[in-house]
């Protein structure tokens, strides 16, 4: 009896190491679809190393544990991308997307004669010796007068006024449809004894606010307010 119990037992157990390994493997990733929203070709370009990394970084590992934190350690290597959405696509397949958080502001870089080209929220997505924009050849958003240090992926460190004139910035691109529709630079134009900060507009047209950081929202929305209601010959 007792040796038909061990038998039995045998069996169970073999059956269900059988069973593990067999959904082990249906259930092991073997492919990667990386599904992207690029503007840049440079973007383009680097979307098909990504999606190398990626395959590398899951290959053969269980769907059922792959969590998106891998994804997102890799693609902090690329800044100028962002993950969307992170799905699995059972049994064997992980979908994941990807937008470019495309360039639109550029700040000297301290003691060289290279800027920092910034995403709309104002993180670094690379280094350049040029300020023009690669998507269409225009020039971004000159931002004037801060001495900033900065690293891929990361916000600009080292001046007290860049959190401010990036929420102006951002505020008169909510009022504008675009701030690089309108706007050639935000200067840094005086520290002391007022804090002033100075826009100038692709008509050149000069507008200066004085001590932004307090209602910055309200202030960036008068002076566009006054911007928008000049007549051509005005501006």
């Amino acid at each position: 009896m007792q040796k038909k119990i061990c038998v039995i037992l045998l069996t169970v157990i073999v059956f269900l190491s059988g069973l593990t390994l067999g959904v082990s493997s249906v259930y092991r990733i073997n492919r990667v679809t990386l599904e992207t929203w690029l503007v840049s070709e440079e973007a383009k370009a680097q979307a098909s190393a990504l999606q190398e990394r990626l395959e590398c970084a899951y290959q053969k590992d269980s769907i059922f544990f792959a969590d998106e934190e891998k994804a997102r350690e890799i693609v902090k290597e690329y800044p100028y991308f962002r993950i969307s959405d992170f799905e699995k696509s059972y049994p064997n397949r992980l979908i994941i997307k990807v937008v470019e958080d495309a360039e639109v502001y550029a700040v000297e870089n301290a003691g060289s004669s290279d800027y920092y080209i910034l995403g709309s929220d104002g993180t670094v997505l690379g280094i350049r010796n040029t300020h023009v924009n690669t998507l269409n050849g225009e020039e971004n958003v000159l931002l004037k007068g801060l001495t900033v240090t900065g690293t891929n992926g990361r916000l600009p460190t080292g001046d007290s006024c860049f959190s401010s004139v990036m929420a102006l910035c951002e505020e008169m691109s909510v009022q504008l449809g675009g701030i690089r529709r309108n706007i050639v630079s935000v200067e840094v134009f005086s520290r002391s004894p007022e804090t002033i900060y100075r826009v100038t507009t692709r008509e050149g047209v000069k507008f200066y606010i004085g001590n932004p950081k307090s209602m910055t929202k309200e202030k960036a929305q008068r002076a566009i307010s006054e911007y928008m209601g000049l007549s051509n010959e005005q501006k």
